[in-house]
């Protein structure tokens, strides 16, 4: 795995071809009915996508913990179901891989993967 650099400094591992077969990639759940769609279209490439389904305080409370609450209440929530799931227990945090689906327009969603990189940091 090679750990590479942003331009602002934050530090990754890009998801290689490799890591297909052992690694589940973790999905907020941000279009509920979408979601399973997109998880099969994935699986039909070899990816193995877990959508996550969590809710709850405990879920907004992880994504408080690392982004502002400024912040839209869909990105605290989308943040706070991967960070959630890598510190719960339930997946092995080496072998998971974070996947956000976004706008890339002029909001705030935008920037959904810096402040997740930066909460991982």
């Amino acid at each position: 795995m090679e750990i590479k650099e942003s331009d602002l400094g934050f530090k990754y591992a890009e998801f290689t071809e490799e890591m297909r077969k052992d690694y589940t990639i973790l999905a907020p759940d941000i279009f509920p009915l979408h979601m399973d769609l997109l998880k099969e279209v994935f699986a039909m490439y070899g990816y193995k996508v877990d959508v996550l389904r969590y809710t709850g305080k405990q879920v907004i409370d992880k994504g408080l913990q690392h982004i502002h609450n400024d912040m839209c209440y869909p990105a605290i929530c989308a943040s706070g179901q991967q960070l959630y799931a890598l510190t719960n227990g339930d997946y092995d945090p080496k072998k998971v891989a974070l996947i956000q689906f976004q706008t890339g327009g002029g909001c705030r969603a935008s920037n959904y993967i810096w402040l997740l990189r930066k909460a991982l940091c």
